[in-house]
């Protein structure tokens, strides 16, 4: 072998070595980090986490578990829509009346996917998300009735719902079975599926809360197939989300192979708007389709987090860097900060940022004292709820009925013994005093705190019931459930 070359081939194997070494180093420092974190915060059941350079993982945290992503599920939708774009089968800037007739909307499905719609449809958000309580033509007979609202960027998840709509009508298909086809399966993701009875038969992660005790416990209110949906409707392992970093930052290249066109990414990834917002070290200034454009420490970045009951994820990459992390936890409130910081450790420990352990246990620290905090005062609250005069001014039996919202569904408050209770599709709570005559509070969605304000005419019941400013009327004679 001529010199020349054995000493090129020497310095490319030494470079591979040098590769190699920092790489095993900086996962075995993300790993202690990730460990302590875990520690250090208790309420913090567990961690799903991935760490990719290029093409190819670098850490992996509970590889095999299953975690529900919530909104990060966008930029999966995001994909497929442009996907079927590239294929010609939808024109993202054609109006949404063009595949969803009965409609009537003007609006494009890039202004739905950017949050640009100008329209509002809380009905429809609330039964995808938590009740459960839809079909495909109901929430197209609803989705004709959506409000204006202001224009510019308002995010929410009317607009990848209605990309669930239409890419239905487009396929044929129902729209968890048409990501499976577009996006999972091209790109090996054995255990990614948008649907819950699917994910049930992996091993998944459980969810938690805070209870009124301030402890953080495990919940029953747990997503069912008719809760997921295209706006935050994915359970997936930190080892697939390696895989889905990598295709994002190969543009669809995995395992040598394009299995998605380069174009799709392109389109999905570009910022179409921009707009402002911080997560953590994150500051964002734009939106593609499911991706926030932002700055992370004077680096490029791409990023989403997701959340609901019982679980919190944050997936990101710095594009220059050739650098993904995505972080999933079982548990939401400010436990959930830990998966923002162990994200921002895994960037700057392999971007070899300076005096990054010192950095980051002082950051640990602050956020294990906010955590404590936020529990005291968390009980504090609690404490003071529990001690307000009762509001509702007549007998029990004259709030028991049936009051239905066209938009939302039926509410329904039924007597338990002494207490009365209000439920609205699979959700249901106690009714607690609040502080204004008639009022009572709820959390129909465990965690929020609702308020329900009852409206009384001339008879002896209550007419209807205020939930925010929606109305829901008696439909039905009282009853009495002793």
């Amino acid at each position: 072998m001529d010199m020349k070359i054995r000493v090129l081939v020497c310095l490319f194997l030494a470079a591979g070595c040098a590769s190699h070494y920092h790489e095993r180093t900086a996962a075995g420092d993300i790993d202690r980090f990730v460990e302590t974190t875990t520690r250090e915060i208790p309420d913090l059941p567990s961690v799903g986490v991935a760490a990719v350079i290029g093409n190819r993982p670098v850490y992996l945290k509970n590889a095999e578990t299953a975690y529900y992503i919530g909104s990060t599920t966008k930029a999966y939708t995001g994909l497929a829509c442009a996907i079927l774009a590239d294929r010609g089968l939808l024109d993202l800037d054609a109006p949404t009346s063009k595949y969803l007739p009965e409609t009537g909307i003007g609006v494009t499905l890039r202004a739905f996917l950017t949050h640009t719609s100008a329209l509002e449809n809380n009905g429809i958000v609330f039964r995808t998300a938590y009740s459960g309580e839809h079909s495909p033509q109901q929430l197209v007979s609803l989705l004709a009735q959506s409000k204006p609202s202001k224009p510019g960027f308002r995010y929410d998840n009317l607009g990848y719902v209605v990309a669930s709509l239409i890419i239905e009508r487009i396929t044929g298909k129902p729209w968890q079975q048409a990501l499976d086809e577009l996006v999972f399966q091209p790109l090996g993701m054995r255990h990614t599926t948008a649907y819950m009875s699917v994910a049930k038969k992996w091993p998944m992660a459980k969810p938690y809360q805070r209870n009124r005790a301030g402890d953080v416990m495990q919940i029953d209110f747990e997503k069912i197939d008719q809760t997921m949906h295209a706006a935050g409707g994915i359970v997936t392992t930190p080892a697939d989300l390696a895989r889905w970093l990598e295709a994002n930052l190969a543009k669809g290249k995995v395992d040598g192979k394009q299995v998605i066109p380069i174009a799709a990414f392109e389109q999905a990834q570009a910022m179409q708007i921009p707009t402002t917002i911080e997560r953590g070290d994150f500051k964002g200034r734009g939106y593609a389709f499911g991706w926030y454009h932002a700055d992370f420490h004077g680096e490029r970045a791409l990023f989403h987090g997701g959340g609901y009951q019982g679980w919190h994820s944050q997936f990101s990459m710095l594009p220059d860097k050739r650098i993904g992390a995505g972080v999933m936890t079982n548990v939401n409130g400010t436990p959930d900060d830990a998966a923002d910081l162990i994200a921002a450790y895994i960037y700057d420990r392999l971007l070899e940022k300076p005096n990054v352990e010192a950095e980051y246990a002082k950051r640990l620290a602050d956020l294990k004292a906010r955590v404590a905090r936020m529990r005291a005062g968390f009980i504090e609250e609690v404490r003071k709820r529990a001690q307000r005069p009762w509001t509702l001014q007549h007998a029990a039996e004259a709030y028991v009925g049936r009051y239905d919202n066209p938009m939302y569904g039926t509410v329904v408050i039924e007597q338990r013994g002494d207490k009365l209770y209000a439920s609205l599709g699979r959700l249901s709570s106690i009714i607690e005093a609040f502080t204004e005559p008639e009022t009572g509070r709820v959390e129909l969605v465990p965690g929020s705190g609702e308020v329900l304000l009852f409206k009384f005419g001339t008879g002896p019941n209550a007419e209807a019931v205020m939930w925010g400013d929606d109305a829901f009327t008696r439909i039905a004679s009282p009853t009495t459930n002793q």
